[in-house]
């Protein structure tokens, strides 16, 4: 069975042939031969394990005791980026099993892809056991350079933002900040003009596109300013409608004493209802003179829950689902510390707080833990273990979360990834 919203296999067979030209194009119209193209790929194996105790999501499901997944994936990535023109294609192909885990929801590139560009078989019953298989096209995109001013076009990532944890400048989609594959942020269908009015600022104009079988979203479009601001400091702007909410933000960072600071904010007209909304951060790092980095950022969004019954309505909400809201919970703190333990092996901790208001009045903590170890198995292969643990109250009865992250179980991920 075709995945929910993908084309059918005519369809898919039809825009491929359809983007294998417009790749060739590049190549023609530059006068360059085959051998111009560079061809590189990854390959990621990754395995899961986790224990839920009553509360947790997966403790209640028949004949599993302790979830597992397993994934193993392929990036093929091919480009030409000589000269004034440039571009790139990525494909990814990926086969997931999962038992006991509920299948993940979708990734906020699904507000602005034109067309879905992906085919995958699915089996199982989404709980008990799931497996799919499939392919998309992450990155399709042509670049060309004007003097100081670049024009792109296709399949590509949009970054923005100075949090560590969270940026809220991110408006066209950001990682969670307990994410483990940050390697290539997805692409999004979009036509990108970028100026550099200078050797310090430059000025980024996006036009998105949204997805042509959903009337609800609407095409998106941004600005995005960002320049030096002083011997240390760096300031970014960004304002425009992005899937019908009007956004204005802005961002400052810099360095005093050794301390790096941040501070970045977004205020958002949504649609339909009118309402506006905050969403703010505010944080700090600071190098030890042993080479640990230890980094303390607040969360602060106008539109989460202040408390816990309020929690079951927001988990069902588009920016939620889509992950342009990473938390149901106004306020979360969090902080990381990073050390390169070896040579070859490298720590990372991070400590997420959220405290919601409940019927008592009380405001009970809820925690999670993570810490990642990185072993450099060679200059293109690095092995990844990675541990959790959260705390708080878990799901009810009617499977509704009670708290950030009270409902996540104690989990295991061991991950090998080369490139070639």
């Amino acid at each position: 069975m075709n995945a929910c919203g993908s084309p059918s296999r005519r369809e898919s067979q039809r825009y491929a042939a359809t983007l294998r030209l417009a790749l060739l194009l590049p190549i023609l119209a530059g006068g360059q031969g085959a051998e111009a193209v560079e061809w590189t790929g990854r390959v990621s194996v990754l395995g899961s394990a986790a224990h839920p105790v009553a509360g947790d999501t997966g403790a209640d499901t028949p004949g599993v005791d302790t979830p597992t997944a397993d994934q193993q994936s392929l990036r093929l990535m091919a480009g030409n980026h000589g000269g004034d023109n440039e571009w790139s294609a990525h494909v990814a192909t990926m086969r997931q099993k999962l038992r006991g885990f509920v299948a993940g929801g979708a990734h906020s590139s699904a507000l602005f892809r034109y067309r879905v560009l992906a085919d995958s078989r699915t089996s199982g019953d989404g709980v008990q056991r799931f497996t799919r298989i499939g392919w998309e096209v992450d990155r399709a995109v042509y670049k060309r350079r004007f003097g100081r001013t670049g024009v792109s076009v296709g399949r590509q990532p949009i970054d923005w933002g100075s949090g560590r944890f969270w940026q809220p400048l991110n408006v066209f989609g950001a990682f969670a900040p307990t994410d483990l594959d940050t390697d290539y942020k997805p692409g999004i269908d979009a036509a990108v003009l970028n100026w550099y009015p200078s050797d310090f600022s430059s000025l980024t104009g996006v036009y998105a596109l949204a997805p042509h079988d959903d009337a609800s979203v609407k095409d998106s479009a941004a600005l995005h300013y960002r320049r030096q601001a002083g011997a240390t400091s760096q300031i970014a702007l960004v304002a425009g409608q992005v899937i019908g909410n009007k956004v204005l933000g802005a961002s400052l960072e810099g360095d005093a004493r050794g301390v790096g600071w941040r501070i970045e904010g977004l205020h958002s007209r949504l649609e339909p209802t009118g309402e506006r909304v905050l969403a703010w951060i505010a944080g700090l790092d600071y190098q030890f003179e042993n080479g640990a980095l230890v980094s303390i950022e607040w969360y602060d969004n106008g539109r989460g829950a202040r408390r816990e019954a309020a929690l079951p309505r927001l988990s069902t909400d588009r920016l939620v689902t889509h992950g342009l809201q990473q938390h149901l919970s106004r306020n979360v703190l969090g902080f990381a510390a990073q050390k390169d333990v070896t040579p070859l092996l490298r720590a990372n901790y991070t400590l997420l707080i959220s405290a919601l208001k409940n019927a008592s009045g009380h405001r009970p903590a809820s925690l999670l833990h993570q810490l990642n170890l990185v072993y450099s198995v060679s200059n293109e292969s690095d092995l990844l273990l990675s541990l959790s643990n959260a705390s708080g109250q878990g799901l009810n009865k009617a499977q509704q979360p009670q708290s950030e992250f009270g409902h996540l179980p104690a989990s295991a991920t061991l991950r090998w990834r080369l490139y070639f």
